[in-house]
């Protein structure tokens, strides 16, 4: 009798393989999509309360989604993507995080026709979101509540609820949909969250005031920027462990990051010094850092599907700057609302 071979890869390696897979076919397909539709980009104006919408073909503003008829009291921040890219999620609430109000809330923005189609109930002054890749939670991290909460994204339904640290911040869940991150202002650490089984695992002590958390594109590490660190924070995921800090300065402040779908980089908007620092994820140092013509404060950044431009939010100068990922230059600058704060990529069907 002839004995079984063996399985070549461990469970590791075949995990790491399969979550690589899934996040190439799934970067194959939106931009198959956007090939046969058009790239939007969403910047979310946290005081004028509205969201631009810019072409990113022509690089013109071609609508503005009003969130509220009340600047100064309502305000959108974070925002998600579906995977198609047909979906922007966007989270709203006041200026008020210590009650929570009606205004607390996820919306769901359709691509194709800029409608708000949808609202999920997320009381709790959500800060930042994320999907899961296969569409069906969005996570979202609660500030006013130091939670974390996940919930069904057809019905809106709240899955579940989760004690982090303080100030939650930002939110990513992982290539393969296991886990989701959240990071804590306050208590500088990151929750880590099953979200099968919908428990924490444990919670990871990170750089000085973590603000958002990508994962690499195979799923093998989370990115948490630390914006009074002035660094980026690398977690093993497999360990949940620190296993290295990139430092990009104390003067940067990093907020958002983007992770390049092609190239082995990392764009990180370093709100401090209005720059774009450009990360080799490989040797893990900085190799870049994109300035000249940069507009103030940047802390969105996001990238099309197709690797091509990168877009930022700047906060200051209440525009969003556009730059060439072959050059790393700033090739354009287009007015936003009032406070740009966030940056998402849709893509729109023909």
């Amino acid at each position: 009798m002839r004995n079984r071979p063996r399985n070549p890869l461990p469970t590791r390696a075949r995990t790491l393989a399969l979550a690589l897979i899934t996040s190439m076919m799934f970067a194959l397909a939106v931009f198959a999509s956007a090939q046969e539709g058009q790239y939007r980009v969403y910047v979310a104006n946290e005081f004028s309360a509205d969201i631009t919408v810019i072409d990113a073909a022509t690089a013109q503003v071609i609508e503005t989604i009003s969130i509220s008829g009340r600047p100064g009291e309502v305000r959108p921040r974070g925002m998600a993507v579906s995977p198609d890219g047909t979906l922007i999620y966007a989270s709203i609430s006041d200026f008020n995080p210590v009650l929570e109000t009606p205004e607390d809330k996820i919306l769901v923005i359709d691509v194709r026709t800029n409608e708000i189609i949808n609202e999920i109930r997320a009381g709790g002054n959500p800060e930042r979101l994320a999907i899961s890749p296969d569409g069906t939670q969005v996570w979202a991290a609660l500030e006013a509540l130091a939670q974390g909460a996940g919930y069904d994204a057809a019905t809106g339904e709240q899955l579940g609820v989760f004690r982090v640290g303080i100030e939650s911040e930002g939110v990513a869940v992982s290539p393969d949909g296991r886990w989701a991150y959240i990071t804590a202002e306050a208590t500088h650490t990151v929750t880590v969250i099953d979200t099968q089984k919908l428990e924490v695992v444990t919670h990871v002590l990170v750089g000085n005031r973590p603000r958002e958390v990508d994962f690499e594109k195979d799923g093998s590490v989370a990115y948490v920027s630390a914006e009074i660190g002035g660094s980026v924070t690398v977690i093993d995921t497999t360990t949940h462990q620190v296993i290295d800090t990139i430092n990009l300065g104390l003067d940067s402040r990093p907020v958002e990051m983007a992770v390049d779908p092609i190239r082995p980089r990392l764009y990180v908007a370093g709100g401090g010094t209005s720059s774009v620092y450009v990360i080799d994820t490989d040797t893990r140092e900085v190799i870049a850092t994109v300035r000249e013509r940069m507009g103030r404060r940047p802390w969105g950044v996001a990238i099309t599907p197709d690797g091509s431009l990168i877009y930022t939010a700047n906060g200051l100068s209440d525009s969003v700057s556009v730059i060439d990922a072959e050059t790393l230059e700033v090739i354009d600058e287009i007015q936003a609302g009032r406070g740009a704060h966030s940056a998402a990529i849709g893509v729109a069907p023909q």
